[in-house]
C-alpha cells in the first residue's frame, strides 16, 4: 500500500474507532453549558448528567455539568460528577500508559484534537478540587472537605513541576520535528508567522510564571478558619498577603487572621467572608491561518486551524457587603492565558505537523490514483482540520474577596448602590458567604455557610 492510501487509511479508521466516533463541535454544543448556567436552569436533564458523563468525554462533561448542579445546589450530585472528572484525570490522563499516550498524540495528528477525550487543564484541576471542598461544607462533611482544599493546595504547590514537564514535552516534539523535516531552518522561519500572530492575540492579558491561583488559596484558608484551624488559616492566606505587598485589603484581613491565630487579642468577634465569582471566564474559539511550507521540495500553502483566546464580559465586576468594597484576587483570564501560553509551541508544532502530513497525503493520492480517491483526502483533510476549543465553559472571570464583621445582616450591592442579595445571618457564628453572577440581570446564586 502506498504512504499516501496508508494515511488515509488509517484516518478513516481513526475516526472509525476512535473515542469520539464524531467530531466534538457536532456532538455538543459548548454554548449549551454557559446558557443553562446562566439560566441557573435546574430541569430534569440534570439527572441524566451523570450517565451521560460517563460514557461521553468524562472530563469535559463531568467537569461543565458539576458547575450547573452545583448553582442548582444539588451539591451530591456535583460532587459525584466532579469525582468522575478527578477519577478520569488520574487514571485517563496522568497515569496513561505509553502506548495510551502515543495513541492520543497519533489521533491528534492524523485526525485532531477534539477526536479525543478532554485532558483538561491544571487550573481546572485544582478549581475541581475547590468546589469539591465547598460542596462538602455545605453538605456538612468538613472531614472531606478538607480533604479536598489539602488537594487543591498541593496541586498548587506542585504547579511548577507540572508545568516543567509541560515545557519539557513540548520541547522534545520540536525536536523530534527537527530532526524528521529535511526542511526545518526554512520552515521554522514560516512557523513564525503563526508566532507572530499569537503575540498579537495574547497582548491583552497578563501571562506570568506564577502558576498558582489565590482565590483557591482564599477558599481554603476561609474553610480553615471555619474550622477552627485558625493557625493553618493564617498561614494560608498570609501567602496572599504576601504576594500583595501594597494591598490594603489583604493586609487587614491577614493582620485579623494573624491575631486569632496567635491569640494576641481576645477576639470574641464573628466574620463573613465573601467570595464573589463574577462573569464568564476566557474560552477558546478557532482562527485559520496560511503558512507557505517546504514539502518534498515544493512549496505549499497550508491552512491551518488554530485556538485562540476569546474573552468574555464581567457580570458586575465590583460589589461592596456592607459598605466595605470587595477586592479582586483572582483574574481567571490570565490564569487562562498563562496555561495557554505554556502549551501553545506543542499545539502550533502538532497542528502544522497534521497540515503537512495530510496535504503530502492528498498530493500522493492526486498523483497515483487521482479521481475519487483524491477528492476522498480533500475531504477528510477538511472535516479534521479543527482546532480544540473545550474548556470550563462556567468558570468565572475574576473572584472577589471581602471580610467583614458579622452583625448578624448583610447586604450586598453593585456600584451603582443597586442591592443584590440581602439577608440575616446567626451573629454568633463565623459566616461564608458564596456569591454568583454569571451575567448582569441574570440570577444571582447566593450559598451560605456558618459554622
Amino acid at each position: 500500500m502506498s504512504v499516501g492510501k496508508f494515511i488515509i487509511f488509517s484516518i478513516i479508521l481513526m475516526i472509525i474507532f476512535s473515542g469520539c466516533a464524531t467530531p466534538f463541535s457536532i456532538a455538543i454544543k459548548p454554548t449549551q453549558y454557559s446558557n443553562k448556567f446562566i439560566q441557573a436552569d435546574c430541569g430534569d436533564y440534570l439527572k441524566y448528567q451523570l450517565e451521560i458523563a460517563k460514557s461521553y468525554d468524562t472530563i469535559y462533561t463531568a467537569i461543565n455539568s458539576a458547575s450547573i448542579a452545583r448553582i442548582c445546589q444539588d451539591f451530591t450530585l456535583s460532587n459525584e460528577l466532579l469525582d468522575l472528572a478527578e477519577e478520569s484525570y488520574k487514571y485517563d490522563v496522568d497515569l496513561e500508559n505509553i502506548a495510551t499516550k502515543a495513541l492520543r498524540l497519533t489521533t491528534g495528528i492524523l485526525l485532531n484534537e477534539s477526536f479525543a477525550d478532554y485532558d483538561g487543564n491544571l487550573y481546572e484541576r485544582i478549581m475541581v478540587n475547590v468546589y469539591k471542598g465547598l460542596n462538602f461544607m455545605s453538605l456538612g462533611d468538613f472531614a472531606n472537605a478538607r480533604v479536598e482544599f489539602n488537594r487543591a493546595l498541593i496541586r498548587q504547590d506542585r504547579a511548577k513541576d507540572y508545568f516543567a514537564a509541560q515545557i519539557a514535552a513540548a520541547k522534545e516534539e520540536l525536536e523530534k520535528n527537527r530532526k524528521n523535516d529535511p526542511y526545518y531552518k526554512q520552515n521554522l522561519q514560516n512557523s513564525k508567522i503563526v508566532y507572530d500572530e499569537y503575540s498579537h492575540l495574547l497582548n491583552e492579558f497578563k501571562t506570568s510564571e506564577v502558576f498558582t491561583n489565590p482565590y483557591a488559596t482564599y477558599i481554603a484558608a476561609v474553610f480553615y478558619y471555619l474550622d477552627k484551624d485558625y493557625k493553618n488559616s493564617a498561614d494560608t492566606f498570609a501567602k496572599i498577603s504576601i504576594a500583595n505587598p501594597k494591598n490594603k485589603q489583604f493586609a487587614r484581613i491577614n493582620q485579623i487572621l494573624q491575631n486569632r491565630a496567635n491569640q494576641t487579642k481576645n477576639d470574641k468577634k464573628r466574620y463573613i467572608f465573601l467570595a464573589y465569582e463574577d462573569g464568564l471566564g476566557t474560552i477558546k474559539d478557532e482562527f485559520s491561518l496560511n503558512i507557505p511550507y517546504l514539502l518534498n521540495g515544493s512549496v505549499a500553502t497550508l491552512n491551518l486551524s488554530l485556538p485562540r483566546l476569546k474573552k468574555r464580559d464581567y457580570s458586575y465586576k465590583n460589589i461592596n457587603i456592607n459598605g466595605i468594597n470587595s477586592t479582586k484576587v483572582s483574574d481567571f483570564d490570565d490564569i487562562f492565558a498563562t496555561e495557554f501560553k505554556i502549551e501553545l509551541p506543542f499545539i502550533i508544532t502538532k497542528s502544522i505537523l497534521s497540515m503537512a502530513i495530510k496535504s503530502t497525503a492528498t498530493a500522493v493520492m492526486a498523483d497515483k490514483v487521482g479521481g475519487n480517491a483524491s477528492l476522498l483526502a480533500a475531504l477528510l483533510i477538511s472535516a479534521t482540520n479543527k482546532a480544540d476549543t473545550r474548556a470550563w465553559q462556567t468558570l468565572p472571570k475574576s473572584a472577589n474577596i471581602a471580610m467583614v464583621d458579622n452583625n448578624g445582616k448583610f447586604e450586598i450591592k453593585d456600584n451603582s448602590g443597586k442591592i443584590l442579595v440581602k439577608g440575616e445571618l446567626d451573629k454568633s457564628k463565623d459566616a461564608l458567604i458564596w456569591l454568583r453572577s454569571a451575567a448582569k440581570d441574570r440570577p444571582i446564586t447566593t450559598i451560605i455557610i456558618q459554622r
